[in-house]
């Protein structure tokens, strides 16, 4: 009977610790906020390619939609995250970082936007955490921030060349 190979699934032994201390997996606000920082970059990347001086280029036929697309995208993220809730320490930072990215995404001019940015550095305290896992997607965020800023100015200082 010694020599019989026991057969045991891995679920099975974790499901024996208590949850507190088997389940250190991030909570469905950092999985969904590393989903929104993935969907704003490439959101970015659309407006940067048509922001290029061939985006009147049939090819380019379509990434005004997928862009607007992505957009909607990240809306939807960060207001799955705005209604989620917290359940540990770093939640509640991610949580205002993803408003905030929600705000500037609908943000109507760069004065709106700048006020946003000012807001982030006078309570920069708000968005920090002690686990460096999801300081550095706190960290995307606010470089993100950042871009859609100049993305809102860039826009606004177009609408005012003269044709």
């Amino acid at each position: 009977m010694a020599d019989t190979c026991r057969i045991t699934r891995e679920c099975a032994l974790k499901a024996l610790w208590p949850a507190s201390v088997a389940d250190d997996s991030p909570t469905f606000i950092t999985r969904t906020f590393g989903a929104l920082t993935k969907a704003v970059d490439e959101a970015l990347e659309l407006e940067r390619d048509l922001s290029h001086s061939l985006s009147w280029d049939p090819a380019s036929t379509g990434v005004q939609e997928a862009a607007e697309a992505r957009w909607l995208d990240c809306l939807k993220l960060s207001g799955d995250i705005l209604t989620a809730q917290v359940v540990s320490a770093e939640d509640l930072p991610m949580q205002r970082m993803s408003m905030l990215l929600h705000f500037l995404i609908e943000s109507t001019g760069a004065e709106e936007a700048r006020r946003f940015q000012q807001l982030f550095h006078e309570n920069q305290e708000l968005f920090t955490v002690e686990d460096g896992d999801c300081q550095a997607l706190l960290q995307t965020g606010a470089r993100q921030m950042n871009a859609l800023i100049e993305l809102s100015v860039a826009a606004e200082a177009q609408n005012f060349l003269p044709n």
